[in-house]
C-alpha cells in the first residue's frame, strides 16, 4: 500500500468520525494556540520597549550593581549606594569620558502640583543636568538649580493639569521634609510607556547617603552611574577602561557585596539583557501552557487505540487481501499524523489570532514568531506519530482470522 492510499484511507476514516476527531485535535489546538500566544505577547512586549531604543545611538553606558537571584533566574539589580564621589571624579579623569552622572533614589512619598495631590506614584531621582546629555526634551530642557526639576513625559501627564516647563511642583519626603521645585523641562520617556512617572532632581542639594569609604573617609555614595564618552567611537574603548577602574582600583570593588557583580552597560547590552530575560520568561509561560500537548497526545493515542478496535474486522479483511504488517502500521500512523498537523495548524492560527487581538489591545507592535511556528508544527506531527505507535503496532499484530471473526 503506498502513501497516497494511506492518507485516502486515514482520511475518509477522520471524515466519517467528524465530532470525534475534532474533540481529539483539541488538546493540541489548544496546547500550540497556548504557545503560540505567548510568544507573540512576549515579542511584542520586547518589542515595545526595545524597538524605539535600539534606532538611537548614544555615546553612554549605565553602571549598576547585579546579582543573580535564589531561582537562578535572570539577573537582580542591587540598589546599594556603592559608587563614591572619589569614584566618580577617577571615572571622570579616564581618557574618552566626557561626564559621569550619578543617580539614586530619593525617599520621596508624596507629589503635589496644581491642587493635586499623588501619593506613592512618582519616583524621585537624584541626578546631575549631565544626565540629561543625550535625552530628548517635549518641553524645556535640564534644570540648572537647586529649585528646579525634570520630569519625565509619564509623571507629567500623571496628573491632570499636565506638567509643563515653568509649572511648581511639591515633594513630600518620608521624614516629613517638604520642598517646592520648578519643572526646568519635561523629558522624553526612555522606556516608552512601561517607564514608570520619575521627576529628577539635583543631587548636590537634595541626595545626603553617605558611605565610610575603605579609606575610612565619609562620602557620598550612589547606586548607578551614567557614563558619557566623547562619542561613539570611544564607547567600548571607555567601557573597557570603567570596568578595569570599577572592578581593581575603585571603592565600590570593596563596598559591593561578596555575591553582586559591577556590571557597566552600553544601551546594546541593555537591550540584549532585557531580550533574554523576556525570552527565558516566554519560554517558561510557553513551556508551561505547552502541558496541553501533552494532554492532547494522549487524547490522539486513546482514540487510536479506539479506533483500532472498530476496525478490527477491516484489518483482517486487509490482511486477508495481502496487507502487510507494515501497511496496517502505516494506515494508523498516517492517521494519527493527520490529527496531530491537523491540531498544529489549527491551533497556529488560533495562536496567531488571539496574539494579534492582545498586542492591538496592549497598543504593542506584532512579531510574527514564525521560528515557533515551525515548531509547532513540528511538534504536531511529533505528536502523531508518537500518540500512533502503540495503535499502529497494536493493529500490525492483529490476527487476521480472530479479526474476520469478529463483529
Amino acid at each position: 500500500m503506498n502513501l497516497r492510499e494511506s492518507l485516502r484511507i486515514s482520511w475518509r476514516s477522520i471524515r466519517a468520525h467528524k465530532l470525534r476527531s475534532a474533540l481529539t485535535t483539541l488538546g493540541v489546538i489548544i496546547g500550540v494556540a497556548a504557545v503560540i500566544t505567548f510568544m507573540v505577547l512576549g515579542g511584542g512586549f520586547s518589542e515595545d520597549v526595545v524597538g524605539d531604543i535600539e534606532a538611537e545611538q548614544e555615546p553612554a553606558m549605565t553602571v549598576q550593581t547585579q546579582t543573580t537571584p535564589e531561582d537562578g533566574f535572570g539577573v537582580m539589580l542591587v540598589e546599594t549606594p556603592i559608587y563614591t564621589e572619589s569614584d566618580v571624579a577617577a571615572l571622570e579623569q579616564r581618557e574618552g569620558v566626557e561626564y559621569v552622572a550619578p543617580q539614586g533614589s530619593l525617599d520621596v512619598v508624596q507629589a503635589e502640583a496644581g491642587g493635586e495631590q499623588l501619593t506613592g506614584v512618582v519616583d524621585a531621582q537624584a541626578t546631575t543636568a549631565d544626565r540629561f546629555e543625550h535625552a530628548t526634551f517635549v518641553d524645556g530642557g535640564p534644570f540648572d538649580g537647586a529649585d528646579e526639576a525634570v520630569v519625565n513625559e509619564q509623571a507629567g501627564q500623571t496628573f491632570e493639569a499636565n506638567l509643563s516647563a515653568g509649572d511648581e511642583l511639591e515633594l513630600t519626603f518620608e521624614d516629613g521634609e517638604m520642598t517646592t521645585v520648578t519643572v526646568a523641562g519635561v523629558v522624553e520617556s526612555e522606556l516608552g510607556e512601561q517607564t514608570p512617572p520619575q521627576v529628577f532632581v539635583p543631587a548636590d542639594e537634595h541626595y545626603t547617603t553617605t558611605v565610610e569609604t575603605p579609606d575610612g573617609d565619609e562620602e557620598r555614595a550612589y547606586p548607578t552611574l551614567q557614563i558619557g564618552a566623547e562619542g561613539l567611537d570611544d564607547v567600548d574603548p571607555v567601557q573597557e577602561t570603567a570596568v578595569n577602574y570599577l572592578e581593581e582600583e575603585s571603592h565600590a570593588a570593596e563596598l559591593k557585596g561578596d555575591d553582586d557583580e559591577i556590571a557597566v552597560q552600553t544601551v546594546e547590552d541593555a537591550i540584549e539583557q532585557f531580550d533574554d530575560l523576556v525570552g527565558q520568561l516566554t519560554v517558561f509561560i510557553g513551556a508551561v501552557a505547552g502541558i496541553a500537548l501533552v494532554v492532547g497526545s494522549i487524547g490522539i493515542a486513546n482514540i487510536m487505540i479506539v479506533s483500532v478496535t472498530e476496525r478490527t474486522r477491516e484489518i483482517g479483511i486487509m490482511k486477508a487481501v495481502g496487507a502487510t504488517k507494515r501497511d496496517i502500521m502505516q494506515l494508523f500512523l498516517v492517521e494519527s499524523v493527520v490529527l496531530g498537523v491537523i491540531g498544529a495548524v489549527v491551533g497556529v492560527a488560533a495562536g496567531l489570532g488571539f496574539g494579534f487581538l492582545g498586542v492591538w489591545l496592549l497598543g504593542w507592535p506584532m512579531v510574527y514568531p514564525l521560528e515557533w511556528v515551525a515548531i509547532a508544527v513540528a511538534v504536531g506531527i511529533g505528536v502523531g506519530v508518537v500518540s500512533g505507535l502503540y495503535p499502529a503496532w497494536r493493529g500490525a499484530r492483529v490476527d487476521p482470522i480472530e479479526a474476520l471473526r469478529h463483529e
